[in-house]
């Protein structure tokens, strides 16, 4: 047998010891493998390049020579937003004018009707209209088993030792993964126990280790594949593929645990487009759990999961956090999949035209002369005082704009973008578009809908602080949102490209979902008690003319940075201006409401009509 030799310093042994790694077809003893890891972002590439003594791969070494390792961290342009949010407004609000923002943003035209409302007691249960529905789930955990996850590195406290049966004091973090999805399949188990279950683990190939089993058959599996070789998403994601199409009749789940950056990540990304996005597995979500502590590490994952609705969750390098992370991600498949749907028919005739897009790398904060849009916009800010908004308006200046989105929501694309009358000293932003070609949502007035949607939310949580800070006792996070502008292009907007847009500061970090605008309701988030009491209190604060939802962002040690709120009013006219062409009918919201009922110290009022239901809810005294 040929001898196998490492590619770096010709060492030569007679067969592959299982410390050595293998990459692209050459092999590599554990001193040089260990020398070819990136000093910046960790990574081993054998195609990097030695510079000033230190070893880059090639992604450090092109953000390097494109200067944007020169621009602010991720702690850098969160301060940045926190800074700008330090002057919000915290004027009281007078009773004459809380109706005034819901004049202003209900001016799209809509179909009016007669009905009145009916004031009624809470209900014990969701309304007749509703029912619950409940696919049986094929969940398919695809483990990564690169030489990494050899590293025997991942604490094990005292408690979760007895929990878990095991008494050492550090594992691998291989072990680590087996050890938890046993238990994640376990206590989903106790939510969904029809659901099933697959595992396979990946590196430069794929392995089977469980096909459709149950939660007790979990709890006998062993990962027979030992961690080896490079991380390949291709690998993992083409076997799910398989699995998923060999059993069309379960609702596919996918649950990818990573601990670093892909070797394929642009592969990753095409493979992921045309199979999970556009192609026969659409509809499937993605959720992401990142095994370590930098967020850095993790673009890949976080945006994969960003695309399909999924959750990311970054558990660092405990066995405690990596349980708490896999209960995040059975916590949002339960909710996701114990949905509410409508028993009547739906008229789906209205459904908005989606827009045929590619996406591109994550986080690519790049504005050369390749792959950007250059041309001129006016910008426009808004701010909201409790009694009406002001517009302030700055003349055209040059701007640029990535060509490809990079990620997506609900409703808009989300893009790299670039004014340095905003952004200076290497920091970015984000343009916003709708992810639909009809013409009303392009409009200026659907886009400005947005940034007052922001304003408003600004203005609540400016209140919402100061009176938690007169209350004292223990502190709360902050809650801060990220302020939203609205750019009109100046002449004639590139072809394909809406002539008004929304853009914001880029937020980096892990992104939360504490709650939505169509019943979901995370239930073990980080300062999770702060933001959804802010929901109730903007309610409340506002005399019962807004709810300020869908919120989300990136928790920090003391302070939570939202993006994308959606106020929401009791008005039917403002409901069906923002929402009527997602929401048919308006009768999905009293899920929402019943999920938030536990954080609430009693039950308010209840409006019910025929177009839509909606429950409000009372904080607790110290807070009226």
């Amino acid at each position: 047998m040929k001898a196998i030799t490492c590619k770096n310093c010709g060492k030569r042994v007679s067969k592959m010891p299982s410390t050595w790694t293998l990459d692209d077809c050459c092999f590599y003893c554990p001193d040089c493998w260990k020398a070819l890891a990136c000093h910046l972002c960790g990574h081993h590439d054998p195609k990097g390049i030695d510079f000033k003594g230190a070893w880059n791969c090639r992604v450090c070494r092109h953000k390097r020579q494109v200067k944007e390792k020169a621009g602010p961290s991720h702690a850098a342009l969160q301060k940045l937003i926190i800074d700008e949010s330090a002057d919000c407004c915290t004027s009281s609000i007078s009773s004459a004018a809380k109706w005034e923002a819901v004049k202003v943003l209900s001016t799209l035209e809509t179909d009016s009707e007669d009905e009145d409302d009916v004031v009624c007691d809470l209900p014990d249960k969701a309304p007749k209209a509703l029912e619950p529905y409940s696919r049986r789930r094929h969940v398919v955990l695809l483990v990564d088993a690169s030489g990494s996850m050899r590293n025997e590195d991942v604490d094990l406290d005292t408690e979760t030792s007895k929990e878990l049966g095991k008494e050492q004091v550090n594992l691998s973090r291989l072990d680590a993964a087996e050890l938890c999805s046993t238990k994640f399949a376990r206590e989903h188990a106790q939510a969904r126990p029809h659901d099933v279950f697959s595992v396979v683990t990946f590196h430069e190939k794929a392995s089977v280790v469980a096909n459709r089993i149950s939660s007790a058959e979990m709890a006998h599996m062993a990962f027979e594949d030992r961690a080896a070789n490079g991380t390949f998403y291709v690998q993992g994601l083409s076997e799910a593929a398989r699995l998923l199409k060999a059993s069309p009749e379960l609702q596919g789940e996918v649950v990818l645990l990573s601990d670093g950056r892909p070797a394929d990540t642009k592969q990753a990304l095409q493979y992921f487009q045309d199979q999970f996005i556009r192609g026969q597995f659409a509809g499937v979500q993605l959720h992401g759990i990142g095994f370590g502590n930098r967020v850095e590490s993790f673009a890949a994952l976080q945006q994969l999961a960003c695309l399909t609705g999924g959750t990311f969750v970054l558990s660092g390098s405990t066995v405690r956090g990596l349980c708490n992370a896999f209960s995040s991600v059975s916590s949002t498949i339960t909710a996701s999949s114990n949905k509410w749907v409508l028993a009547e028919a739906v008229d789906t005739t209205k459904t908005p035209q989606l827009k045929v897009v590619d996406f591109e790398l994550p986080e690519v904060g790049i504005f050369g002369k390749k792959h950007v849009l250059r041309f001129h916009a006016a910008r426009i800010s808004f701010s909201y005082d409790g009694a009406a908004f002001h517009r302030q308006e700055f003349a055209a200046g040059p701007v640029v704009r990535r060509r490809m989105p990079y990620m997506r929501g609900g409703m808009r694309l989300v893009y790299g973008f670039q004014d340095e009358e905003v952004a200076k000293n290497g920091s970015w932003m984000v343009a916003k578009c709708s992810r639909y070609s009809n013409e009303i949502l392009n409009s200026q007035l659907a886009v400005e809908a947005h940034a007052k949607s922001t304003a408003v939310a600004r203005y609540f949580a400016a209140r919402f602080n100061g009176r938690l800070q007169a209350l004292g006792g223990e502190k709360l996070a902050t809650l801060l949102f990220v302020p939203c502008f609205v750019y009109k292009v100046e002449g004639d907007a590139p072809i394909n490209e809406p002539k008004c847009f929304a853009a914001e500061r880029y937020l980096p970090g892990v992104f939360l979902k504490y709650n939505s605008n169509n019943g979901y309701v995370a239930d073990a988030l980080l300062h999770n008690d702060a933001v959804q009491s802010f929901l109730h209190f903007s309610f409340e604060e506002s005399g019962g003319h807004f709810i300020v939802a869908d919120l989300q962002g990136v928790a920090r040690e003391s302070e939570v940075l939202l993006t994308d709120p959606q106020v929401l009013s009791l008005t039917r006219e403002c409901f069906r201006s923002l929402l009527r062409l997602f929401f048919p009918c308006l009768s999905f919201f009293c899920r929402f409401c019943h999920a938030i009922t536990s954080i609430v110290e009693k039950p308010g009022v209840c409006f019910h009509g025929k177009s839509h239901v909606v429950y409000y809810f009372q904080l607790p005294g110290d807070m009226m």
